[in-house]
């Protein structure tokens, strides 16, 4: 009766390190795109290919409730435009949720996404429209983030966007953020 009580006891111990672990990898995944953020993109695909465009963002994370927001501004010469996005995580489905700009039912996209090793890797869908989104960091300091577009029809995504970032005040290295594969829009790295 003793050693079927400490299995017992052993058994529900290691279930609830195992139900915790995917939360503390969601914090710890939200912390690394915290702060103050500044970079350059590149339009890699469509009439406008090789534009290239500047961010600020800062990122917000809040522990307590599992979430993450993301403010800042884009711009491409005299134009410029707000970024948001909003993140929550769903400890349940290991997932998380939320919305680019004001979502799809405004004038942005919803979001569903996992963590994807070292990265994060976010659906993003607006009616028959979706795409992708993979921010990843490079080190403590740096971040590079590709979009995607996907061709359903082909059953392909699309590589539109490629942008790399840096921690405001810490470097102003940016990482190498364009892909080495060829996008149908721009040439390969050498």
């Amino acid at each position: 009766m003793v050693r079927l009580r400490r299995v017992a006891v052993a058994f529900f111990v290691a279930l609830a390190f195992v139900s915790t672990v995917p939360v503390v990898h969601a914090e710890e995944l939200i912390a690394r795109f915290s702060g103050d953020w500044i970079g350059t993109g590149q339009l890699l695909f469509g009439p406008q290919y090789g534009q290239e465009f500047h961010c600020e963002l800062n990122g917000k994370p809040s522990a307590s409730q599992m979430r993450f927001d993301m403010r800042g501004r884009c711009w491409s010469g005299l134009l410029s435009a707000p970024v948001t996005a909003q993140l929550r995580y769903n400890a349940e489905t290991r997932q998380y949720y939320g919305a680019f700009m004001d979502g799809a039912e405004g004038q942005g996209a919803d979001i569903v996404g996992a963590r994807d090793g070292e990265a994060i890797s976010l659906k993003l869908m607006r009616g028959a429209l979706q795409g992708r989104l993979v921010a990843e960091t490079v080190n403590a300091d740096q971040m590079k983030v590709m979009m995607f577009y996907r061709d359903v029809p082909n059953d392909r995504e699309l590589p539109v966007v490629a942008m790399g970032f840096a921690r405001k005040g810490a470097t102003d290295k940016l990482p190498d953020y364009l892909p080495d594969f060829v996008t149908g829009s721009i040439k390969p790295k050498n």
